[in-house]
Formats: C-alpha cells, structure tokens, sequence
C-alpha cells in the first residue's frame, strides 16, 4: 500500500455501527486488504482522503475529485460508490493509476469509496467540563482550492464496549480569554462522551468539519485541545494545525 505525496499514512475509515456516532474500522480494513489480495498484477495501490466537486450546481453527479493535498483526481471509471454523491462529500478512496506516473491532474482507477462522516464546530462556554478521555492521531486542514471547500479532519482514537453510541464534539469556546490566543492560533476544543460505557477496546474514528473564514482568515492555524483522562487534575493536550 503507497500513498502520495501530503497524503496521510497511518489513518484509517470506519463504517457506520449502530449509529453514526460510533464507528469501527473492520469494514474499511477489511476492503482494503481485499484490493491488495485479489490484484493480479504489480501495480501499487493508493489511497487518500478528498472531496468531491461539482462544477456546475445543476450538473448530474460530480465532475472530479481534490485530493487533500490539493491534487485534482479523474477517476478513469465510475464505481458505485461515486455516482450520487453531493458537492463538498468528503471520503476516502483507495485507487490504482494505470498509467503508473503521478501527475497533476491525475487520472486513477478507483477500488473502495467510503464518505466520512461531517459535523460542524459546536459553540460552547469555557468552563464545559471534560469529558472522557480521547486521542487525537492526526488533525489537517484541506480545500480552498479547485472549488472545494476548507475542511478541518481529524482522525483520533478512543475506548469503548461496541454496545452504546459515543458522541464527539469539537467546539468553538467563544468565551475563553483570549481566541484567538496572543501567538495568532484560534482554540478549539474535542471532546468524548462514553454514554458511560466500559473501556474495553481501542476504536479509531474520522470526522470532517467545514471551515468558515473565522476559522481560516487573519490566523496563523488552530490549536485543538483534547483530554486523554478523565481525572480533573490531569492537564489536556493540544495538536496544532498550521496553515
């Protein structure tokens, strides 16, 4: 499995379990590995996160995809889990490229389409609480660009039993001191609501929140705080996103 240049490593894409507020890799990974299982030829298999675009507000379907590293993307075929997507649907895709050579734009030959799930930044005072511990793996900003809108995706990991719904929320605390702070970054906080379910298994989850210009303009980047314990004396801590 390769990647392409900006693309992230690491990072995976869950299916829907129960609701869409709790998420499992097994199908995602799963697909995966059946695209590098069932090739038969050397060709090497991609993936990334992008955004589809639609040109043309009345077009039918789509008209090309941005990669998060701002590549434009053709798929050379349209499997099924393209036709009916919307404008500004994120997803994650793995794809071959026939022609074997990485350009710009790129024409590539799709495997597996899965959306991300969206949400929007919560608006939230200071003084919340905590919530339940969380890590955030990875956290980027995309779009702007080939008429895709600006995205914030992070992609974290928490606990849970696979029984109850958790709920995550990244929210905007408008009344914090100073935000954006003195250094230029606006502060955002993630937090994690178990629905008081037991600890027992490492989940990953992906989760894409549209950017406004108060979160992109006259600011040098984000600053997202996250608690990895429950404990009120243990300190948060911050991933930042630079633009």
């Amino acid at each position: 499995m390769l990647y392409l240049r900006g693309f992230f490593t690491n990072q995976t894409i869950f299916t829907e379990m129960k609701s869409n507020l709790m998420y499992t890799i097994s199908a995602a990974m799963a697909a995966i590995a059946a695209v590098s299982s069932c090739k038969t030829d050397n060709s090497p298999t991609y993936f990334s996160y992008m955004t589809a675009v639609k040109e043309q507000p009345s077009s039918q379907g789509i008209s090309y995809l941005v990669a998060d590293d701002s590549t434009i993307i053709f798929p050379t075929e349209w499997p099924d889990g393209l036709y009916g997507m919307e404008h500004n649907q994120r997803l994650f895709a793995t794809f071959t490229i026939p022609s074997g050579e990485i350009t710009d734009p790129l024409y590539a030959e799709f495997s597996t389409v899965s959306q991300i799930r969206q949400d929007t930044i919560a608006h939230t005072s200071a003084t919340s609480g905590k919530g339940d511990p969380i890590f955030i793996n990875a956290a980027w900003k995309s779009g702007g660009i080939y008429g895709a809108d600006k995205f914030l995706t992070l992609s974290f990991t928490f606990r849970g039993a696979g029984y109850t719904p958790h709920k995550f929320e990244l929210s905007d605390e408008e009344n914090a001191i100073s935000n954006p702070d003195p250094m230029g970054y606006y502060l955002l906080t993630f937090k994690h609501d178990n629905s008081n379910e037991p600890d027992a298994y490492p989940y990953n989850g992906v989760i894409t929140y549209p950017l406004t210009a108060k979160y992109t303009d006259g600011i040098k980047g984000l600053k997202i705080r996250f608690s990895t314990s429950s404990s009120p004396s243990a300190k948060d801590s911050t991933i930042t996103v630079k633009y």
